[in-house]
């Protein structure tokens, strides 16, 4: 199986090159999206080679496609996202004209995330050639919205479109397949609101400042205490003020003035304990200063997530990484997110593992190995074979 594997990916080379091209040559910033670009190149290729495929769209141009090779079970998902971050500033050459550079593709969404989708489109043509050999079936995810929470992606799929399957793997984690996430820190959310009373900016005294008093109490939640402060995949947990907006002009004195906190914490610590000790210092620092009035409202809450360590999925991702690139992935935990969470709480047995380098995602100039996809690609058709055969 593994020489028919090295030829088939390595036959396959160039077309990979193309199908990542070609992605990054549609523009899906997000926002505002538009996947349905990206997704018009998906299903041309699956149409080619008659590969059944469904697309669903929650809101306009917002297209998630689902193609399935095989049937029955055990099923293996793979879910890459089409959208993309803005391209930004700082680009050597148009960021949606991708290019090669010394053995790399360099364009908006080569390492995030459609560097990752044009190995598992020829993963699909090898499964496809396969087919009547499988035992299970093969889902292959172009997604939706990622970078904006996915609700009108995997959440959507999941909670309204009846996806599901047994195991999934997310190629969103770019640790040059070293690594396998099996566990990620909650993420939450949090604003703040603080109320003042405008006036002139000559006479401060008649209003209240609400940028003042918000100062006053970030101080105070800089040194918010957490009560899981270890884990052994886990670095600390963190606490980031992300924005602070408040003012309308430099002589008014500010009547209103907003902050956002993202608090990313350990298992063992839920978001109303975290809330409830902020609630806390907003109770002190309101106590102290009688002008003071403050709102807090959560955003939105991931809870950590953390997959079995002994399932068979992983197993195979470290026996056939080590077969092809003589490395062993380890265990990670993840201080960002990943659709590994959506896919948990809905009782699909999910891991993060992929090709990519740390840093590249978002950057300018963003790019990734060819020959980590084409690993990548001969190292998910072992896996599949063994898991679906």
């Amino acid at each position: 199986m593994r020489k028919d594997i090295d030829g088939f990916v390595e036959a396959h080379r160039e077309e990979l090159v193309r199908i990542a091209c070609d992605l990054i040559a549609v523009n899906t910033e997000n926002p505002p999206g538009r996947e349905r670009l990206a997704v018009r190149v998906v299903g041309k290729y699956l149409d080619d080679l008659d590969i059944r495929y469904e697309t669903f769209e929650k809101e306009p141009e917002r297209t998630n496609i689902v193609a399935r090779i095989g049937t029955g079970s055990p099923s293996l998902l793979v879910a890459c996202h089409l959208d993309v971050v803005p391209a930004g500033d700082g680009w050597d050459n148009d960021p949606f004209k991708a290019m090669v550079v010394d053995g790399k593709i360099v364009g908006r969404g080569a390492s995030d995330n459609k560097g990752q989708m044009a190995p598992c489109m020829i993963l699909a043509k090898y499964l496809k050639e396969k087919e009547s050999s499988l035992k299970g079936e093969f889902v292959l995810v172009g997604a939706a919205d990622e970078e904006r929470g996915s609700r009108l992606g995997l959440e959507y799929l999941l909670d309204e479109c009846g996806l599901t399957a047994d195991y999934a793997v997310i190629p969103d984690v770019s640790y040059a397949m070293r690594k396998i996430d099996v566990c990620e820190k909650g993420a939450l959310f949090i604003e703040i609101t603080s109320y003042g009373k405008q006036a002139h900016g000559s006479l401060p005294e008649q209003g209240v400042n609400a940028i003042w008093n918000m100062l006053e109490l970030l101080n105070e939640i800089r040194s918010l205490p957490f009560k899981c402060i270890s884990h052994p995949l886990f670095t600390p947990p963190t606490l980031n003020l992300g924005t602070i907006q408040g003012g309308a002009a430099r002589n008014i004195v500010p009547g209103k003035c907003q902050a956002a906190l993202d608090i990313r914490y350990l298992p063992g610590e839920t978001k109303d304990e975290i809330a409830d000790r902020i609630k806390g210092i907003i109770k002190k620092v309101e106590g102290a200063n009688p002008q003071a009035r403050f709102k807090l409202t959560i955003g939105s809450d991931l809870p950590p997530s953390e997959v079995s360590h002994g399932n068979p999925l992983i197993g195979l991702i470290q026996r056939h990484t080590q077969d092809v690139l003589g490395t062993r992935p380890e265990l990670m935990g993840l201080s960002g997110t990943t659709v590994t969470k959506q896919l948990l709480q809905k009782g699909i047995t999910a891991v993060g593992f992929g090709p990519g380098d740390e840093g590249q995602a978002h950057m300018a100039n963003e790019s990734i190995e060819i020959q980590q996809m084409v690993d990548f690609a001969k190292i998910m058709a072992l896996v599949s074979c063994e898991l679906l055969g």
